[in-house]
């Protein structure tokens, strides 16, 4: 076997598990090469290695900002959609952020381009929602489309949403600790409510599904996902 995958935990929720996982594949042979979907590490069959994975938050990522990185050590392996960047180093390497006042930044950072999506995407889906009940009255052709939308919609506001809480999650507890070296990761209330929201969208895809209705199962994909994140997250 060539190459292994194994699911992403969620960036916002399980950064540093996913990181460590990296980290242990690699002593066992198995490199980080790509990220297939948007949900998957795609992993490659290579020499056993001691190195290290860190990610970072950057739009519109300049030959600069590798630069930076690659003087201190960090070697760029990845990125997705040129917002999210990941790279690698030896073990031992000083960390990208090695601070509490850069973590902050970089946090912040995500957390805008987060709230600025839930924001567009809700604003989005109740327009949406109201063109939906005028079609229901006035134009049915074009329901479903606006169905489709809307569902599209809600689920960027859903993938924005959530990892903006948990964001804010983290930022407010480097605040309170930026006095101490307290490890920081999202708290109970927020990966139950990925797992809650979870088995809402699988209850309603298996109802949709029961009525023979459209996206039931799109709604029981998206809904095991969230779960699986939720889950994840709570043995961190």
């Amino acid at each position: 076997m060539k190459n292994k995958y194994f699911m992403i935990g969620g960036f916002a929720f399980s950064e540093e598990s996913d990181m460590k996982k990296l980290k242990n594949y690699a002593k066992k042979g198995w490199i980080l090469e790509s990220i297939v979907g948007g949900f998957f590490y795609k992993l490659k069959k290579d020499k056993p290695k001691d190195i290290e994975y860190s990610l970072d938050y950057q739009n519109e990522a300049s030959d600069e900002y590798f630069n930076i990185f690659l003087e201190a050590g960090w070697k760029h392996v990845l990125s997705m959609g040129n917002e999210i960047h990941i790279f690698s180093a030896e073990e031992g390497t000083k960390p990208i952020y090695s601070d509490r006042e850069s973590e902050i930044d970089k946090y912040t950072r995500i957390k805008k381009q987060m709230g600025k999506g839930s924001i567009y995407s809700l604003v989005s889906s109740v327009i949406l929602g109201i063109l939906l009940v005028i079609s229901l009255k006035i134009f049915r052709p074009i329901f479903l489309v606006i169905l489709a939308l809307l569902l599209v919609s809600i689920v960027v506001f859903i993938f924005s949403f959530m990892p903006f809480c948990a964001y804010s999650f983290r930022l407010n507890q480097l605040w309170k600790n930026e006095n101490n070296n307290s490890k920081v990761t999202p708290g109970k209330a927020v990966w139950k409510l990925y797992f809650v929201v979870g088995i809402i969208f699988i209850f309603f895809g298996i109802i949709r599904l029961v009525e023979k209705k459209d996206f039931g199962l799109v709604f029981i994909i998206i809904g095991a996902f969230n779960a699986y994140v939720g889950l994840s997250s709570s043995k961190e």
